[in-house]
């Protein structure tokens, strides 16, 4: 009896790195977050806001508003904004860096959110090509002591653009917005 026997080959690729980047092609910007490690590729926006989106997995309860865990695991981090101690209208923004325009008609932008308490502040997903802001998705009222998901078709244009979370603060002291597990699918 004589059997062959077939070489068996694995391949493995780890780390993967763009350096030197072609400025035409650019890689890909990784929106995909679920905020365990840090804010992956989102950011404050410093230059046109009065407040900042806060990183915590101790949970916000603060007078029954907020979420006392993230959507993730339960035990993980998530962000969010509280308008204790802001003025009223004070906004807090988090940004994407710039996506590239997609030949793709449409992507769909998928994330979990909690607004919760007597006095909820406003949350909105906006669009920003070149300074130019569409108001993609809002909320303006308690949804209840749970997280909740959220999908948005982004349509495709002939510009670059960003995303936004943009949090507005009421006009008490007990307001809180959050987010979490935010992806493009």
């Amino acid at each position: 009896y004589n059997e062959e026997v077939q070489p068996t080959y694995l391949v493995a690729i780890d780390e993967v790195t763009f350096i030197d980047c072609d400025s035409q092609n650019p890689p890909p910007v990784q929106v995909d977050c679920d905020f365990e490690s840090d804010y992956c590729s989102w950011a404050q926006n410093t230059n046109a806001d009065q407040a900042d989106w806060e990183r915590t997995k101790d949970g916000v309860w603060y007078e029954n508003t907020g979420p006392g865990y993230d959507h993730t695991t339960s035990e993980g981090y998530y962000v969010y904004f509280s308008s204790h101690a802001h003025q009223s209208g004070d906004v807090a923004i988090l940004s994407t860096p710039e996506i590239t325009k997609t030949e793709n008609p449409i992507s769909c932008f998928a994330f979990w959110y909690h607004i919760y308490g007597e006095d909820f502040d406003t949350i909105r997903l906006n669009s920003n090509r070149n300074e130019e802001k569409t108001v993609l998705w809002t909320i303006s009222s308690t949804q209840g002591n749970l997280w909740k998901s959220a999908s948005v078709d982004i349509p495709s244009g002939s510009e670059n653009f960003m995303l936004e979370f943009e949090a507005i603060a009421s006009s008490a002291d007990n307001g809180h917005v959050a987010i979490d597990d935010i992806s493009f699918v």
